[in-house]
């Protein structure tokens, strides 16, 4: 016959596998101990992103940088209506014009075509880059009167033939048409000397010399175009 044998008295321990009540105290605390560090953990990495996303964006030139709102075209003036704010990103090789220097940039001529959309640049404001190839300067002694009081660098213009007082129809301009041209520079008359203003002129290279005969002889006037000339 089977004999049962009776269980031996409770020494605190139990069978294979099952955790010790003291066992299972312990470790739920140090869960609970573990989980603070977690969280600061979590906030660190956050922080840390926060700050180089911050670090990038200042380094990359982020800010309000101005962008052309509509098409420019080379030499024509900026106007406020041709630029908006927009804030941006860029690599730091990028030079933008911030949208604080906006009343700076407003009245200078694009240097270049400018597109609608594109982000304006220093190289994409003055006048320097008009004299390209195919084009020569020329430079036009001018009378008060013979040129609007407000012409300024960037202006397009055109040159217009005005036969002399004494002529009848027998020098340059007899049989010339206006010109295109472009105000390069412009050097204000003296008041005090009376001597004429000079004004600088981008004009075509087979315009060039036409423009200088007539500048030679006083026989020319500046007209200027406008904006949708």
């Amino acid at each position: 016959m089977a004999t049962a044998t009776a269980p031996a008295p409770g020494d605190g321990r139990k069978g294979p596998g099952v955790p010790h009540p003291a066992t299972e105290r312990a470790v739920a605390g140090r869960r609970r101990r573990q989980m603070p560090l977690v969280v600061v953990g979590a906030l660190l990495v956050l922080g840390c992103a926060l700050a180089f996303a911050d670090a990038s964006l200042r380094v990359g030139g982020g800010g309000d940088v101005l962008v052309v709102a509509q098409p420019v075209a080379a030499g024509e003036v900026l106007t406020a209506g041709d630029l908006h704010g927009v804030r941006l990103s860029l690599s730091g090789g990028v030079a933008t014009v911030p949208a604080s220097e906006e009343q700076v940039v407003v009245g200078q001529p694009a240097a270049v075509p400018l597109a609608a959309g594109t982000v304006l640049t220093r190289a994409d404001i003055g006048a320097g880059s008009l004299v390209g190839a195919g084009s020569d300067v020329v430079a036009v002694a001018l009378k008060p009167g013979a040129y609007p009081p407000a012409l300024a660098p960037g202006n397009r213009v055109e040159v217009v033939p005005v036969p002399a007082s004494s002529g009848a129809g027998s020098g340059p301009s007899a049989a010339a048409s206006p010109l295109s041209a472009v105000v390069l520079a412009l050097q204000a008359p003296s008041a005090t000397s009376g001597s004429p203003g000079v004004v600088s002129l981008v004009v075509a290279k087979a315009d060039a010399a036409e423009v200088a005969s007539l500048a030679a002889a006083g026989e020319v006037a500046i007209v200027q175009v406008g904006t949708g000339g």
